[in-house]
């Protein structure tokens, strides 16, 4: 399972949600937060079954642009100053999350092309 390198891209993914929904005390980006590494953790769980997979990871990259959106929005609507570290960090996370879980997904169609090729020999 762990010799897989989609698994180590998913997470990579989890860790990215974990350390967005740490920075943001709000419920509601917590719990989407916490949707994400639900999903990307279950999702590693799945290694069998690379369409579920596959599937699991397209809804997970859903969830990061709309916990992209959650913590945007906020940021256009009102003119209060915010230190730029901390805003670097929380707008890149959910994106570096989606980047890995496009990866992910590479990563499993790769398989499912091997897999296919070597059930066409047998």
């Amino acid at each position: 399972m762990w010799q897989r390198i989609q698994t180590l891209y998913m997470a990579v993914g989890a860790l990215s949600f974990i350390s967005t929904g740490m920075y943001h005390p709000d419920n509601k980006q917590a719990l989407i937060a916490g949707l994400g590494v639900a999903l990307l953790l279950a999702n590693i769980t799945y290694f069998k079954f690379r369409k579920r997979q596959f599937v699991v990871n397209r809804i997970a990259i859903i969830v990061a642009f709309v916990l992209e959106a959650i913590i945007i929005y906020p940021l256009l609507t009102t003119s209060e100053y915010v230190s730029s570290s901390q805003l670097n960090y929380t707008l890149v996370s959910p994106l570096v999350s989606v980047i890995f879980c496009s990866l992910a997904n590479r990563a499993i169609q790769r398989d499912e092309k091997k897999v296919n090729s070597s059930d066409r020999f047998r």
